[in-house]
């Protein structure tokens, strides 16, 4: 149904000290912790802002791709994989609103993947984090805002060690809103 709620999710790779940017990248490779955000979001409708859209190679593949932006509109944009919104409002609107049948995407969780103004604005709104806690501390220039705990609770967390493929140990941790 096309008024079913929807949730909201944040997902996200920080540093310990809430690095998520530095120079319009992510300052780390770690290739599991990608296989784990393409997983999540395939098929599902993924908003984030003109900076985190510019990062990319190519718009994400299987998913709605909806670009915050007050500059970009819809020409500069891929026809077909790519919607603008003027606001995190309008993105999320847009999102609940997609049919599910003709487009393919699955409804029910609108997934926000960043930049750091993009977390801030939508955090509030957020039923769910998917934070990838990379263990480092290190120098940026985006952040991602500090999960109170009197508002978030952690389900649940998966830790990878630094091996061949990754530079850096990361914890994947599921929370939820209490």
């Amino acid at each position: 149904m096309k008024n079913d709620p929807v949730q909201i999710g944040l997902i996200v790779a920080s540093s310990e000290n809430g690095v998520i940017g530095v120079d319009g990248d992510l300052p780390w490779s770690l290739p599991d912790d990608l296989k784990h955000f393409m997983r999540s979001t395939k098929d599902h409708a993924v908003v984030m802002g003109r900076k985190t859209f510019e990062s990319l190679e190519k718009p994400l593949g299987s998913r709605l791709n909806i670009v915050v932006s007050r500059s970009m509109d819809q020409e500069n944009a891929i026809e077909g994989s790519v919607s603008i919104a003027r606001t995190l409002d309008e993105a999320i609107e847009f999102a609940q609103h997609v049919d599910q049948q003709q487009d393919g995407y699955q409804r029910g969780l609108i997934w926000i993947a960043g930049g750091g103004e993009i977390y801030c604005q939508a955090i509030g709104r957020a039923d769910r984090i998917v934070r990838t806690l990379v263990h480092c501390e290190i120098e940026g220039d985006a952040y991602f805002p500090e999960l109170n705990p009197e508002e978030w609770l952690l389900d649940r967390s998966e830790r990878h060690e630094v091996d061949d493929r990754h530079g850096f140990a990361f914890t994947i941790e599921w929370w939820r809103r209490r």
